[in-house]
């Protein structure tokens, strides 16, 4: 079978990746260059339990994704040479206030009850481990079993893997148009011409409302990157404040992120990159000496219920898997299964009802 996919993210790069292992002719059509929007613009986190997601369905989801997580980077690494930086580091979750300590402490005893690891941690252990924490720290939550890996680098390897196998990739291409005749899918209109094929699947992140009502629209991030070395931290550390990312090989902190809605508004601001460093300033506060590597921004598609929108559409053979918002590297195995299984087989995995795009209506 021959498909498209409209959008070179990690969504549909994965996807792209499982369809062709099933044997499906498939091309990637990307308005950029592949894998350079919200996926670059990413922190990597594999973070289900740190986010602090209410147990349920989309928690469930999550940590059904992470723990496929390891094998998908092997297999990759594998069959590209690419070491990704995935890192089941662990995250820290600092408690800055008496009311963030209570509810961290909740949460650990809820995902201890439901058999997850997690511990509490004092300040008198954070500043034996740390040159210096923020004055406010009281102690911080730990879930070990949370990861991350280097995005950019899961992306320079999963287009490696494109390329190598055959995957068509039409980089700077706008698709324009996805053409409906009697209810059906037929083709995507581009700049370059009419491109027909027996599917189309939209991962086209934030700006997939263009294709399809889907309810997906952007939040702004901005993000920064400083030097540190491997004495500087251990792992992790998402706080309120902000979130820092010791890269794998520590030459490298990613600091994040901003929420904003504002559109697609592009660029860094004055205020965003100031709520950045005072973030750092309060968690790690030693580290606001270091050097910095450099500033970025992106958009992450979100919905009104924060979850994604993924399965089949009213079309027939159009599908769709977009809105991930903060998930979207978390959530690229599982998704990938998901939508080739259904594509593949027309098998309707249980969580593609509570992703359904008709919940909107």
């Amino acid at each position: 079978m021959k498909g498209i996919i409209i959008g070179g993210g990690i969504i549909g790069l994965s996807i792209a990746r499982e369809l062709n292992k099933l044997g499906h002719d498939v091309t990637v059509i990307e308005l950029y260059r592949v894998g350079r929007a919200a996926s670059w613009s990413a922190g990597g986190m594999l973070a289900p339990q740190s986010e602090g997601l209410e147990p349920g369905v989309f928690f469930d989801f999550c940590l059904e994704s992470r723990d496929m997580f390891e094998t998908f980077v092997k297999t990759l690494e594998r069959e590209t040479d690419i070491d990704v930086g995935y890192w089941k580091c662990g995250i820290l979750c600092p408690a800055f206030s008496e009311e963030e300590e209570k509810k961290l402490k909740e949460r650990i005893k809820i995902h201890n009850d439901m058999g997850l690891t997690g511990k509490w941690i004092d300040r008198n252990s954070l500043e034996g481990r740390y040159s210096s924490i923020g004055k406010d720290i009281r102690g911080a939550a730990l879930f070990p079993d949370d990861a991350q890996v280097d995005n950019r680098l899961l992306i320079t390897a999963l287009e490696k893997y494109a390329r190598s196998r055959g995957i068509e990739l039409l980089e700077f291409t706008e698709a324009s148009e996805v053409i409906i005749e009697n209810g059906n899918y037929s083709a995507v209109r581009t700049k370059k011409g009419i491109l027909e094929s027996d599917y189309c699947i939209i991962t086209a992140g934030a700006w997939s409302e263009h294709f399809i009502k889907c309810h997906v629209f952007p939040i702004k991030g901005e993000m920064a990157a400083i030097d540190i070395t491997k004495k500087d931290i251990d792992r992790i550390i998402f706080g309120s404040k902000a979130y820092l990312i010791p890269r794998k090989d520590y030459r490298r902190l990613v600091i994040g992120a901003t929420e904003e809605m504002v559109g697609f508004l592009e660029g860094n601001s004055v205020k965003g990159l100031l709520q950045l460093f005072k973030g750092l300033e309060a968690t790690l506060p030693y580290l606001v000496e270091k050097t910095l590597q450099e500033t970025w921004f992106g958009f992450r598609p979100a919905t009104p219920d924060l979850l994604p929108v993924i399965g089949k559409t009213d079309i027939k053979n159009l599908y769709i898997a977009t809105g991930h918002y903060r998930n979207g590297i978390l959530l690229a195995p599982i998704t990938a299964k998901l939508i080739s299984d259904l594509i593949d087989r027309n098998y309707e995995n249980p969580h593609l009802k509570e992703f359904s795009i008709n919940r909107f209506s």
